[in-house]
């Protein structure tokens, strides 16, 4: 399958159909905009064309567009969560003892560290047997994907991870926004219809009211009838742009997910299972309708369906498909269990603010000395520290820009098993990954640390010594597990109240101001914590399209500290620095040197940088990995800098794969990938 034909074919086409859709409802416009100037020219006997038009025009564009917004306002300021609650959702603990929920929560998080994007929250519909998903919400840090009660319990392992993939990728490819946003067109012209039922009521009344002569009667008449058929027209038109949209963009999920997993038959086999269930799998939720192009599946199988067919699908998917489909079976939520799957003994009571009795991983305890090494490397310009027991791979592949493979998604359960299953209960609490975050960018410094967490543990309501202990909970880990871990409790995190992430977000940016042991990658995992939590309020409203010609004052400041930092030393700088210039394009200059490049600047530039758009955020990383990998001695630390570097720019990366570099005796052999 050339899934990268049909990614390509399916953007371009849905470019024209958003097109067609805006066309529609200013067509919609102009006709209801045309039937009140013919009822101000019946009831009126001095009739002014002009005047009529005038009034017209925008009031039937303040309607129409006015509902929209309002429509489109709702759904922004709750993001994927309100679109998921509304449909019955009900949001999943990634402590649960629920077999299925459990898997469910694994494979979620997999997927999404495995592309470099943040965990969504998870909502399972449990009046819902049929087997269906849905992925919505502004941007992918206020993403949620809904599951049905029926896929977790009908479908296996293997094929429900094709059909998160699947969801991953309608986040990962920016059609969660698109179709929110055509939700909200939708909506105001189905108003219109609404108007009109409102002025047909009046017909009931009129006779009583008013003699037959009387045309005010007849023009409310008029009017409903003629918006009534006008919204009815312009809701079906406008439902036929949605479908072939939704159509277009289910191709492309399509071919995405299977560049996720490499395994086409997993989408597949459920999609065959869909069909087997019939009219069976219709979702019952009472907003069905309104979200039905959400869907993985058509969630009604209506007129002017949102999704293909499915034997279309499948037959793009598997082509060597017999064309029957299958009733499905219950499928054992264990049948093959995920990295860290089990029991976990950190579950977190349901419904609260604040979790149950919350219980330190093993050695955790108050007042425990932090291990510096694991974070204190920046403040020279030697080779940065190692932390932990895992010895550094030889080298790294350059970052990838095409979305993960079933090779970062192995990489990504690797990495996950070797995080303690109790340091990952821990961090998936909200009071858990809120203590361990505070406590990791607390600064090592014997002296500034206890102020440190005394002015924060004010701010987040926790005692000093808890954020102490909580700390070592991220820090004891190597530094390749870092990342993943910090993933892990930003989604607890996302969890806090407004007010709560707002404290936190101060409280971490006075931590690292404040210090002066200051750790390049720590400070960027700083810009990318602070990166996330504005980002959860992301409504849509902001745009990302500087280039990087107009920054490229940022760029080489970026891409400086990251040749003074690089693991040869301070005499590899240099080459490190034309590197990353000659990977975008820019003459060789001298590097600036360390004095020049302080912490603040670098932050300032990323800020900047992270406005970009997509194709100039990939070539500024491209640079940044190009500094780090230019001498093919890449540790595992380097890696995880180009990651979070890129995050910090808004740009999903996954997991670096590391490189077995072959024997300098044998030229012949080929550079290996171990996941």
């Amino acid at each position: 399958m050339d899934f990268q034909s049909h990614q390509e074919e399916a953007k371009q086409s849905t470019t024209k159909l958003i097109a067609l859709l805006v066309l529609g409802v200013l067509s919609i416009i102009a006709v209801v905009t045309a039937l009140l100037v013919a009822l101000l020219y019946y009831g009126s006997d001095e009739f002014q064309p002009v005047t009529a038009l005038a009034v017209a025009a925008p009031v039937t564009t303040i309607a129409v567009v006015g509902t929209s917004l309002v429509k489109s306002s709702q759904i922004k300021s709750g993001g994927g969560s309100y679109v998921a609650a509304s449909m019955g959702g009900r949001q999943v603990d990634f402590n649960t003892l629920d077999p299925a929920e459990k898997q469910l929560a694994n494979i979620v998080e997999e997927i999404a560290i495995a592309s470099g994007m943040p965990v969504p929250a998870v909502f399972v519909l449990d009046d819902e047997p049929g087997i269906n998903a849905f992925a919505a919400g502004w941007s992918a840090d206020s993403a949620a994907i809904g599951v049905t009660r029926g896929a977790l319990l009908q479908l296996n392992r293997r094929e429900l991870q094709g059909v998160i993939a699947h969801e991953f990728s309608h986040i990962g490819n920016g059609d969660t926004r698109v179709k929110t946003r055509i939700i909200g067109w939708v909506f105001g012209i189905a108003a219109i219809t609404v108007v009109g039922r409102i002025l047909l009521q009046q017909l009931w009344w009129a006779p009583r009211r008013r003699s037959k002569e009387d045309r005010t009667a007849l023009l409310i008449v008029a009017a409903g009838v003629g918006l009534l058929v006008i919204g009815a027209v312009g809701t079906l038109f406008a439902r036929m742009i949605q479908a072939a949209v939704s159509r277009q963009r289910e191709y492309l999920a399509d071919a995405s997910a299977v560049q996720y997993t490499r395994d086409p038959s997993g989408i597949g086999d459920a999609l065959i299972k869909i069909g087997g269930m019939g009219r069976d799998n219709k979702v019952r939720a009472a907003h069905a309708t309104e979200a039905n192009h959400l869907f993985f599946a058509s969630a009604l199988g209506a007129s002017f369906a949102t999704h293909p067919s499915l034997k279309d699908r499948i037959a793009r998917l598997l082509p060597d498909w017999d064309g029957q489909f299958k009733r499905p079976a219950p499928a054992a939520p264990g049948e093959t269990p995920s990295a860290g799957a089990g029991t976990s003994s950190g579950a977190g009571q349901r419904g609260g603010w604040w979790p149950g009795q919350v219980v330190l991983p093993t050695g955790a305890q108050a007042g425990s000395p932090i291990d510096t090494s694991s974070l204190v490397g920046g403040g020279s310009a030697e080779p940065l520290a190692q932390g932990g027991p895992t010895a550094p791979s030889p080298t790294f592949e350059p970052p990838s820009f095409g979305g993960p493979t079933d090779a970062h998604v192995e990489r990504t359960r690797t990495l996950l098993t070797q995080i303690p299953q109790q340091t990952q209960d821990f961090l998936r609490t909200k009071q858990g990954a809120v203590a361990a975050v505070v406590g990791a960018f607390a600064s090592n410094d014997p002296q500034l640390r206890p102020q440190q967490l005394e002015v924060a543990g004010r701010a987040v309501s926790m005692e000093p010594d808890y954020l102490d202990a909580a700390g070592t909970v991220i820090t004891d880990l190597d530094r390749t597990l870092q990342l993943p871990a910090i993933d892990i409790a930003l989604h607890a995190i996302r969890q806090t109240p407004y007010e709560y992430k707002v404290a936190l977000g101060q409280a971490i940016h006075d931590l690292e101001s404040s210090q002066s042991d200051h750790d390049l990658f720590r400070w960027v995992l700083r810009r990318v914590m602070l990166r996330h939590l504005e980002d959860q309020h992301d409504d849509g409203s902001v745009s990302y399209d500087t280039s990087l010609g107009e920054l490229k004052v940022e760029a080489v400041a970026v891409y400086a500290i990251l040749a003074q930092f690089n693991s040869s030393g301070t005499s590899q700088a240099q080459d490190a620095f034309d590197a990353a210039l000659s990977a975008i394009g820019l003459p060789p200059e001298p590097v600036p040197p360390i004095e020049q490049l302080t912490f603040d600047r670098i932050d300032r530039a990323l800020d900047r940088l992270s406005r970009m758009d997509r194709a100039s955020r990939e070539t500024f990383v491209s640079g940044a990995a190009a500094a780090v990998l230019h001498d093919r001695k890449t540790t595992a630390e380097e890696a995880e800098l180009i990651r979070v570097v890129a995050d910090a720019v808004r740009l999903p990366v996954p997991p670096l794969l590391p490189v077995v570099v072959p024997d300098r005796a044998d030229p012949a052999a080929a550079p290996t990938v171990k996941s």
